[in-house]
């Protein structure tokens, strides 16, 4: 039975507590993760109450505190799991002069890695089948035993054969696994999507041979950074540049939030090159601030931008 959820766009994955510069030789404590920004950027662009996040938290104070934040962020997190016991993953983020990051992660025992495979996961896929947007990420699967993988997977081809919007990023993270494993289960999520957030960069790791996005999905977006994007949707290949940035300060977290101001464009109408043209344009406000995410106040005028139809 479909489970009575009132959000229409659902992101998939797992949040961890992030450790992060403050730029003084320290560290903040914060909260992180690719689905997770691009749920929080979503809820920001299309309003509160119509973003849920799918996870499983433990019961520790930490959990809470992500609950709290997601929730006043408008985030609906009635598919949110608490695992009595469990707490969340840390990872660390540390940038070099230009503002490239790198990831220290302690994973452990994270509740998140069975969302499909322990407590309530026919809740989880119930709510994807009647959900208008799905997304989820490499990241997503990594995380999973294959007999989650499989679910996640199949749960997604499920929604997108009832009419929802599905949309993958591969997100490709060496650490979590081999590029040759990667490659095998990263194919199976294009073919079960219809929307491709990728790069080139990970499309030439995972499939050097070719047959990546392109050969799988029927709208793809391969982001460049400071290069701008390409959308390659209907036949047609359209080069969207990105706004020039004074300084970057951190990448952390632009591509979720070109991920969301996408989705949102086209989940508005947008066409797929004026959803690249918004996505670049939040990405661009993302990497002049320190961290995933950048408050409010730096991209209250975007909304309107964002999702209104139009080209």
């Amino acid at each position: 039975m479909t489970p009575d959820v009132h959000c229409g766009v659902l992101c998939i994955g797992e949040c961890m507590a992030e450790l992060s510069g403050d730029g003084a030789g320290g560290y903040r404590l914060g909260f992180g993760g690719d689905t997770l920004n691009t749920a929080l950027y979503l809820a920001r662009l299309i309003g509160p109450g119509r973003v849920g996040y799918v996870t499983r938290l433990g019961d520790d104070r930490h959990s809470a505190a992500m609950r709290a934040a997601w929730e006043a962020e408008g985030i609906d997190c009635s598919l949110v799991e608490t695992v009595p016991g469990a707490t969340v993953g840390l990872y660390a983020i540390d940038t070099d002069a230009a503002g490239e990051r790198s990831f220290t992660y302690w994973r452990g025992e994270a509740p998140a890695r069975d969302l499909f495979t322990r407590g309530d996961w026919q809740m989880r896929t119930g709510a994807m089948a009647g959900a208008r947007l799905v997304y989820f990420s490499g990241i997503s699967l990594a995380i999973l035993p294959e007999p989650g993988r499989e679910r996640l997977i199949g749960a997604a081809a499920a929604a997108r054969a009832a009419g929802a919007i599905v949309a993958f990023d591969p997100n490709y993270r060496p650490r979590l696994w081999p590029a040759a494993g990667a490659a095998a289960w990263i194919a199976r999520a294009y073919a079960a999507a219809g929307i491709a957030l990728t790069s080139p960069d990970e499309e030439a790791a995972l499939f050097p041979e070719g047959g990546g996005a392109l050969a799988r999905c029927p709208e793809v977006v391969a982001r460049a950074g400071a290069a701008g994007a390409t959308v390659r949707a209907g036949g047609a290949a359209v080069a969207v540049a990105a706004p020039a940035v004074a300084r970057v300060v951190d990448t952390t977290g632009a591509g979720d939030a070109f991920n969301a101001a996408y989705l949102a464009a086209r989940l508005a109408g947008r066409p797929p090159a004026g959803a690249a043209r918004a996505g670049c344009e939040l990405g661009a406000r993302v990497v002049a601030h320190r961290g995933a995410v950048i408050p409010r106040a730096a991209m209250a005028d975007l909304t309107g931008e964002v999702t209104h139809a139009g080209t």
